[in-house]
């Protein structure tokens, strides 16, 4: 179970449901033959179309027909209820909406028409009203387990951890020992209240042992955290382990905390402004307090080089990042950080040496190889005497890593040799066939031995995997060439 509110999905109206359309056939029947025979043959014409296009799920198709009978049955609250679930299937949640309340006033409301109008208003992206309904049909139905998940998550979303607490507890009790349920109560209580997670956690781990070693971080941080005495640390390194499972919603509720109940430690306000990027809210006034803290923090002036960074303004990140690595110069992630900075400002020079440094910094490490071959097979910069030397280094040090297999193929493609080429750049797409940089090598490859049908295909899926990224906007100009 996901902590993120979603919009209903796409088939209320699904093939299952389909047989409850005839057997809703004979009452709509009965109730048009008071009027003229017309009518009910465009209501019998109308039942089948929405059957049909419920099965090959044209839920547009099934919602024109099923509102269409609406029309015409205006006093039939399940003409009117079969409307509305038929017009969320299609994602028309205004009419969906309308089409429910009409059902109800006709015929009182019941839980399932109540969870429905709060799937559309979900649909709307109105959580709030989505949850009125749903606490509503909750009050009616308290052990309904499908209520209760939509509960849980549109609490966590809105950030109402009590609640969404509450919810699991109630799930958990349903479903028994399920590490899913009680994972995510772990976490909750991990954000909300961490001196009264422990307990939690350890129980996830003895049910589901493969979660072990993901909630010792938050075990560990807890522990840490109480021997210093201090709540707002407690809170902050709790939140930096939430940030370490990618929770990012959870990791910036629980460093709010930290640094309300110490608003003098300066980490909590590093993590902050990143669970708040990573969220794609601004997080710099929380960097900005972090420096004005701690200005000699090499992590704050790191994360806030980052934050520059990632809003595309290397020039703007260099200062930052170079305070960090004057600070603490042993640390590689610093040096291959400035290296990749000039590396977006064309200083190629620049970012080889500094790149090259994060490598002596840590030469058993083959991250930092990876690194250093892609910038080079990236920007085709120094390849035979750079990239390839360096993508060899990485693939020894991890011969199962498909990045490292994948520059390495690439090294060799762009240094004439085809076949050796080919072959490393097959064994990565066998190792990840999610990545788009080896669809778009392996098209680069097959565009160079005149292989144009398979090559554009390459391209074609580099480009889906990655629209907006830098493999995806390769693919289209590779594209555009191959075209010509």
């Amino acid at each position: 179970m996901t902590a993120t509110a979603s919009a209903p999905t796409r088939g209320v109206t699904s093939p299952r449901r389909a047989p409850s359309l005839l057997r809703g056939l004979a009452v709509l029947l009965a109730v048009a033959l008071l009027g003229a025979q017309p009518v009910v043959w465009r209501i019998a014409q109308n039942l089948a179309v929405a059957q049909a296009a419920t099965q090959r799920a044209d839920y547009a198709a099934a919602a024109d027909a099923l509102a269409d009978t609406a029309a015409r049955l205006p006093y039939s609250g399940y003409a009117q209820h079969r409307a509305g679930l038929a017009a969320i299937s299609a994602e028309r949640f205004d009419a969906g909406i309308r089409f429910l309340q009409a059902a109800a006033a006709l015929d009182g409301w019941n839980t399932a028409r109540r969870i429905a109008v709060g799937d559309a208003y979900l649909g709307q992206g109105d959580v709030t009203a989505a949850i009125d309904q749903w606490e509503r049909a909750l009050a009616e139905t308290p052990e309904d387990d499908a209520l209760l998940v939509r509960l849980a998550r549109s609490y966590e979303a809105t950030g109402q951890f009590g609640e969404a607490v509450a919810v699991l507890n109630a799930l958990a009790r349903l479903r028994g020992n399920d590490s899913t349920v009680y994972y995510r109560l772990a976490l909750l209580s991990a954000a909300s209240t961490p001196l009264e997670a422990a307990a939690r956690l350890a129980l996830v781990a003895e049910i589901d042992p493969g979660l072990a070693p993901t909630v010792q971080g938050l075990l560990d941080a807890i522990e840490t955290g109480q021997a210093t005495g201090d709540n707002g640390v407690v809170f902050a390194l709790v939140g930096r382990a939430l940030e370490e499972l990618q929770e990012w919603r959870l990791a910036e509720a629980a460093l709010t905390r930290a640094a309300r109940l110490n608003p003098t430690y300066a980490d909590a306000f590093v993590y902050l402004g990143l669970a708040q990027d990573m969220q794609g809210k601004d997080g710099l006034a929380a960097y900005e307090q972090a420096l004005a803290l701690a200005p000699e923090s090499p992590v704050a002036q790191f994360y806030t080089g980052l934050y520059w960074r990632r809003s595309g303004d290397a020039q703007a990140a260099l200062p930052y990042l170079q305070a960090a690595q004057r600070l603490d110069p042993q640390n590689p992630a610093f040096a291959a950080e400035i290296g990749g900075a000039y590396a977006s400002l064309g200083d190629l020079a620049a970012a080889e040496q500094w790149l090259t440094e994060a490598v002596r910094l840590a030469e058993h490490d083959a991250r930092w190889w990876r690194l250093l071959a892609r910038f080079s097979v990236d920007s085709e910069y120094h390849v035979a005497e750079l990239g390839l030397l360096a993508a060899r280094q990485a693939v020894g040090l991890e011969p199962d890593n498909a990045e490292g297999t994948d520059i390495l193929g690439y090294a060799l493609v762009l240094t004439g040799d085809l076949t050796n080429g080919e072959k490393l750049l097959e064994r990565a797409l066998a190792l990840d066939a999610q990545a788009p940089g080896v669809y778009f090598h392996l098209g680069v490859l097959y565009a160079r031995q005149g292989r144009a049908p398979e090559a554009e295909a390459m391209l074609n899926h580099a480009l889906a995997l990655d629209p907006q990224g830098f493999y995806g906007g390769l693919a289209l100009q590779a594209l555009a060439r191959l075209g010509q």
